[in-house]
Parts: structure tokens; C-alpha cells; sequence
């Protein structure tokens, strides 16, 4: 004999088929919850656009100053070899059978320099002037150009007869921000000459 031992569950135990499936949704047997479903889609696409909105913000707004950090690392890394080029001219210069000393032009002080004459231009601290970018060569330089918020300070300090210490300060502003950078290098009299 075949024995079923659910005949004997009472009506009510047994699992009744409400809520959401889909067969119910068909049916029509599922009211107002669609409406539930609805105002929770909403609010994920909510929260999800307005996450993205701020990452975007956060990212443009993070751009210019990365952007600025980069020019600022290139112009006082073109300083110190603009510098380091004058002491390289003066070595050319000795090997060449000209009376120089290896330090000619690198006298302790603090100075601009222009990529275009590399000379250095002797200035005092609280008065550095803003470089301009010329849009036709693509040169930061003092004469001409567009204005920026880039200032570039190059300090000499002589160490001994055989080496000096070189020093880039670059500040400038974005966003409203002030930044400073500062750059140090040591030139030495490798060639003693």
C-alpha cells in the first residue's frame, strides 16, 4: 500500500503561492508591488549617477592640478639644466685653452634664468616675477608671452672651491591653491679644472 504522509498536513500549514512570481505577476495577483519594485530602480539609478557624477568632478577637478604639478616638475627641471649647461659651456670653454673657471657665472645668489639667453639674472627673493608661455614656440621665458601662475627661483649656494649646491623653487597657484616645489642639486668640479 502506497502511504503519502503530506495527506495529513492541515490545509493551512502548507505553503500557499503569494508574493512575486511570475506567474502571480501574471495573473494580476500582485497589487501595488510593482510600484515598490519601481521606487527601489529609482533610487539605485539615483545613487549610481550621482557616484558617477561626483567621480567625474573629482576627476576634472584633480586634472588641472595634476596637470599644473607636471609643468611645474618640467620647468624646474629645466632650470637646474639650464644651470647645469652653463657649467658645462665653462668646462667646453677651459678645454678649449679659454681662461675660465668652471663656477663663471655661478656665483652665490638667487637668480632667473630665460631658456632663450641662458643667463642667469640676479633678483631678490620677494620679488620673483611670473614666467610667460609663449604660444608660438611653446617657451616659459620673462619677455614674452601669456601670463602664468608659474614663478621659478634659482638659489647658488658655493659649498667649496669645487662645488656648489643649486636649488630650483617653483611656486605658483591653481584652484586657489598655493603650491611650492623645490629642487636641489650639487655640481661638482668633475673635471678639475
Amino acid at each position: 500500500m502506497y502511504f503519502n504522509i503530506f495527506q495529513f498536513i492541515p490545509m493551512h500549514f502548507k505553503r500557499k503561492n503569494k508574493g512575486f512570481t511570475p506567474s502571480n505577476y501574471l495573473k494580476g495577483n500582485s497589487r501595488g508591488f510593482t510600484l515598490v519594485e519601481a521606487l527601489v530602480a529609482i533610487a539605485i539609478m539615483i545613487v549610481g549617477i550621482l557616484s558617477a557624477l561626483v567621480l567625474v568632478t573629482r576627476v576634472l577637478y584633480s586634472t588641472t592640478i595634476i596637470q599644473d604639478r607636471l609643468t611645474a616638475s618640467f620647468l624646474a627641471q629645466e632650470g637646474m639644466e639650464l644651470v647645469r649647461q652653463i657649467r658645462d659651456t665653462n668646462f667646453i670653454k677651459k678645454l678649449n685653452r679659454e681662461d675660465v673657471d668652471w663656477s663663471n657665472g655661478l656665483e652665490a645668489g638667487n637668480y632667473i634664468i630665460d631658456a632663450r639667453d641662458l643667463q642667469l639674472t640676479k633678483v631678490e627673493s620677494d620679488n620673483i616675477p611670473n614666467l610667460l608661455y609663449d604660444n608660438g614656440s611653446g617657451y616659459y621665458n620673462y619677455l614674452s608671452g601669456d601670463p602664468t601662475f608659474f614663478k621659478r627661483e634659482i638659489i647658488i649656494e658655493q659649498i667649496n672651491a669645487n662645488q656648489i649646491r643649486v636649488k630650483v623653487l617653483m611656486n605658483w597657484k591653481s584652484k586657489g591653491i598655493n603650491f611650492d616645489l623645490e629642487v636641489e642639486n650639487h655640481l661638482f668640479n668633475w673635471l678639475g679644472i
